[in-house]
């Protein structure tokens, strides 16, 4: 099970809630991920502020444990942080170059219908996306 370190910001005038690894090398890490993937769900459930509703949010913890350990077969990627705003919740992986990112992404989706997910990815060999992000809100 994995330990996470929390964080809760205003950010615009709105709640911005983080997580990331409390455990996270990123040195050793680097050069085995070089590919940023980020997946973004936006809830069907939201309050006016973007958070999403109590309910709404206790029913996805399924979902979120599975995104969260979606690259965890065969040591295809690491978690890096997971971020809700604005009526969304982004998860944010660095993956081997290799990874088929939209296979294992779309197995998830296929087993919540009802959610919106959706992906992208980008190389990022110096992991310059966490690094600018963790100087900006950490």
């Amino acid at each position: 099970m994995r330990s996470w370190l929390t964080a809760e910001k205003t950010y615009e005038g709105f709640p911005l809630l983080l997580r990331r690894p409390a455990n996270f090398d990123v040195d050793s890490l680097r050069p085995l991920f070089p590919t940023l993937a980020i997946v973004t769900h936006k809830f069907t459930k939201r309050k006016p502020n973007g958070l999403p509703e109590p309910d709404y949010n206790n029913g996805l913890v399924d979902m979120d444990c599975e995104l969260v350990g979606a690259f965890d077969v065969d040591q295809m990627g690491v978690p890096a942080l997971v971020e809700t705003f604005g009526g969304q919740r982004n998860y944010y992986f660095y993956v081997a170059a290799d990874t088929d990112v939209p296979t294992a992404i779309s197995a998830v989706a296929r087993r919540y219908p009802a959610e919106r997910l959706s992906w992208t990815v980008r190389p990022d060999p110096r992991w310059t996306f966490l690094q600018k992000y963790a100087s900006d809100h950490f």
